[in-house]
């Protein structure tokens, strides 16, 4: 669950403990004026107290100005307090939290059914062709990204999507990091680079992680971090256009007369 959701569940649940605290109040609160307005066992005023909040008007009205007045009160009490609820529920419902936690209940159970997997971090332009290149070969991958943006493109490349940062253990854990085959570190930022490289190789030391090294010192410390093979996309790109440009002479086309 990304931390959007957890937030969001955690204030749902703040405000549903809030209310029942507030109700139990109000029960025990009420049951006690019955009893001293009413001269009832603190009993009877605990049913009467309930039958007055939930308006079943079961129990017969009480006949002096002090009862009756405790009476309306809880029934004021009791409607707000339903419809607050109501509303509550229907405000997690409406908004679709509901359905996000569902949907990452079914990734998530997903992700734990991989094994022997590879997991990318980063869905940047070069996450997302890592990606692409790994689905041609059939296999099983888990995306980490700290960016929600990402999700809708994660979901319409048909790639699991965990939401937070790959440096962290728990999410890492959560990628299935004791199962996996491979780690790929392809954060834009070295420094977060990195930190995965660390993480994992401490999570797990016999597992393979591969890393995008933008400069020439960050090639050095993700090798120190415990990064297996860095790749630095501007160096390769570089000499690949090069060897191109040093082909080109053997290349011509050769011109004949007709």
């Amino acid at each position: 669950m990304n931390k959007l959701h957890r937030r969001e569940l955690a204030q749902f649940n703040r405000r549903l403990i809030w209310l029942l605290c507030a109700l139990l109040v109000v029960v025990v609160l009420g049951s006690f004026a019955f009893a001293l307005v009413e001269h009832v066992s603190p009993m009877f005023g605990l049913l009467w107290t309930l039958d007055t909040i939930t308006t079943l008007g079961t129990v017969a009205e009480p006949h002096d100005t002090g009862g009756r007045l405790i009476v309306a009160v809880l029934e004021i009490i009791g409607i707000g307090t339903l419809f607050y609820g109501l509303a509550t529920v229907a405000e997690f419902f409406v908004s679709g939290q509901l359905t996000g936690i569902l949907d990452e209940r079914r990734i998530q159970k997903m992700i734990d059914s991989y094994s022997e997997h590879y997991i990318v971090c980063g869905y940047g332009r070069v996450g997302r062709q890592v990606a692409r290149d790994l689905k041609e070969h059939d296999v099983q991958i888990v995306v980490i990204d700290h960016d929600p943006t990402h999700r809708e493109t994660a979901s319409a490349d048909g790639v699991p999507y965990l939401e937070g940062h790959a440096s962290d253990d728990d999410v890492l854990l959560q990628a299935g990091i004791k199962r996996a085959a491979a780690v790929i570190a392809c954060v834009d930022s070295d420094a977060e680079n990195i930190y995965v490289a660390l993480s994992a190789r401490e999570l797990r030391a016999d597992i393979k992680v591969i890393a995008r090294a933008s400069a020439d010192d960050a090639e050095r410390k993700l090798i120190r971090a415990g990064a297996d093979q860095v790749i630095s996309p501007y160096k390769t790109t570089g000499t690949a256009m090069a060897r191109w440009a040093l082909g080109e002479p053997n290349r011509r086309v050769q011109h004949t007369d007709p």
